[in-house]
């Protein structure tokens, strides 16, 4: 992400490296009110209401651990009723960091490595980048609770009831066949 990106995001909250130490430095956040708006718009929500994050960050060397929690109040448009309801949302988060340059030298093949795409299950996910020394906790805690979103809310108690079939209208040349047949 680069720094002009960041200007454009409703919750942004960039942490330099260096402040964090080799024991957990815990970190919170708390959107302000006149944030919450542009963070529902941002995630295409109803309204939000509340968005608090609860990290806590270690380091070793280069690479950066980050675990936490997000928690969310918010209201999304049912699908079925189009009416916004509310939700509550407990977001864990659990990430790896490593500098820009470390991870573009993992992901870069040598010579004699053969182009074979391989997916294993139980792979951990590689480490997200350190851009300019820099974590952005806000785009983090933005993007989990992306994630978190049922892509297809509804309302509790609403279910979907397929509409029932139209009785299709009578054909304008049935009348002409009753003629036809006398009747």
């Amino acid at each position: 992400m680069t720094a002009s990106s960041q200007d454009t995001l409703p919750f942004s909250h960039p942490l330099r490296v260096e402040t964090i130490t080799l024991r957990p430095v815990a970190v919170d956040l708390a959107a302000e009110q006149g944030e919450l708006a542009a963070v529902a718009s941002f995630l295409g929500v109803a309204s939000a209401e509340a968005l608090k994050a609860s990290y806590s960050l270690s380091r070793n060397g280069e690479r950066v651990k980050l675990e936490g929690m997000i928690k969310a109040s918010l209201h999304q448009n049912c699908v079925v009723t189009v009416d916004p309801f509310p939700v509550e949302l407990n977001v864990p988060v659990k990430l790896d960091f490593a500098p820009e340059a470390e991870i573009a030298a993992m992901a870069r093949p040598s010579e004699d490595d053969e182009i074979d795409i391989e997916v294993l299950m139980n792979e951990e996910d590689p480490p997200e980048p350190i851009i300019d020394g820099t974590i952005d906790l806000g785009l983090v805690t933005l993007e989990f609770l992306a994630l978190a979103l049922d892509p297809y809310p509804r309302k509790p108690g609403v279910a979907f009831s397929e509409p029932a079939p139209e009785t299709p209208a009578e054909s304008p040349f049935a009348a002409l066949l009753q003629l036809k047949r006398g009747e």
